[in-house]
């Protein structure tokens, strides 16, 4: 299960992201993996990704604890900016989510003249952003849609969590 979400442009400088649940290799728990790659090509109007697929330079896979996925949900829920920090070996890897404020034009229906009105207004976005060690950043902006799919993909990949942790403690299976 994931959610996949690609944001490629003609200036060959997109990235992709997929947000999804695996299993920790220790413990067998649910956790969450965050794929992220670099747009490869841009070829009358579509960006292609599959090209960087085995390039380490132009891909990252983070993995989240459940307290990060419960921050992820905690900032983008109250609207504030959450980093964290991961090292394995070499290799450090910083984790940003920063919230602002996207320009949208906004179509209402205006009852008294019967038509639909144009206006800027501002709405709620959040920017994503995973930087390897050496410099390479991962930059994803996220749709207030987007924003709540990913807190309720997080609050279900809790909800296994602790299933999975309740199985485990009882002899009886959890059916709840």
């Amino acid at each position: 299960m994931s959610i996949q979400i690609y944001k490629p442009n003609k200036n060959n400088t997109g990235f992709g992201f997929s947000f999804s649940i695996g299993r920790d290799k220790k413990s067998g728990e649910p956790v969450l993996f965050t794929n992220a790659i670099a747009q490869y090509s841009w070829n009358n109007g579509s960006g292609t990704f599959q090209g960087n697929s085995s390039n380490p330079d132009k891909t990252v896979t983070v993995k989240f604890n459940e307290f990060e996925c419960g921050a992820i949900i905690n900032a983008i829920s109250n609207r504030y900016e959450w980093a964290t920090f991961h090292k394995s070996g070499d290799s450090k890897t910083t984790i940003k989510l920063t919230p602002w404020d996207k320009v949208s034009t906004i179509k209402s229906y205006d009852s008294k003249t019967k038509d639909f009105v144009e206006s800027k207004q501002t709405i709620p976005a959040f920017g994503f952003t995973i930087s390897k060690s050496g410099g390479t950043s991962f930059k994803l902006s996220l749709e207030p849609g987007e924003c709540t799919c990913i807190v309720a993909f997080l609050k279900g990949l809790l909800n296994r969590i602790y299933r999975h942790r309740f199985d485990k403690s009882y002899t009886e299976p959890f059916d709840g």
